[in-house]
């Protein structure tokens, strides 16, 4: 690790999170998905403090969470695929670019992933990842990736991820 990187601390929720760690979360979300290229809506997005909680809460449910100095700087949040029907409708309606097979019990959904701006390109969305997916009882992981994210889609390419196909729609 480089520098500051030494100085970030991974925090891994089952079920649960506290109160402030939702507020930063929420916070950090916003700041990630309302800039570009997403341009979504700053009151939309802040509902992750609600919604986010049933996911953590539900099985599969895991959040991640990245701190520097005290302060959540990046999180990663997942839930299982058969815990998420507008997750599998959006699966089952493409036409896969791999020959894959998803069992929505034995597959994680990385349902969001977000990392301060002032702290991309040093590895704490990849670490958030890998803490994110760590000694699951899950085979296979999903995440999805807005279009015009051209960067992002090259980034977990370059972890790993295959392409499975092209979606219509935005978020579940």
């Amino acid at each position: 690790m480089r520098g500051i990187d030494r100085e970030v601390s991974y925090v891994q929720f089952e079920h649960a999170a506290p109160d402030d760690t939702w507020v930063e979360i929420t916070n950090l979300f916003v700041s990630s998905f309302a800039a570009p290229p997403y341009n979504e809506s700053p009151g939309e997005l802040e509902s992750i403090e609600q919604w986010g909680r049933g996911q953590l809460a539900s099985p599969g449910g895991r959040l991640v969470a990245a701190s520097h100095h005290g302060h959540v700087i990046g999180f990663a949040l997942s839930q299982r695929l058969d815990q998420d029907t507008s997750w599998q409708r959006r699966l089952d309606g493409m036409a896969p670019a791999q020959d894959a097979v998803i069992t929505p019990s034995r597959t994680v959904i990385v349902q969001e992933l977000a990392v301060d701006e002032s702290f991309r390109g040093r590895g704490i969305a990849k670490q958030c990842v890998r803490e994110l997916l760590s000694n699951r009882t899950e085979h296979d992981a999903v995440l999805g990736v807005f279009g015009q994210a051209l960067q992002v889609r090259e980034m977990y390419g370059r972890w790993g991820f295959l392409e499975l196909g092209a979606s219509p729609c935005q978020r579940p």
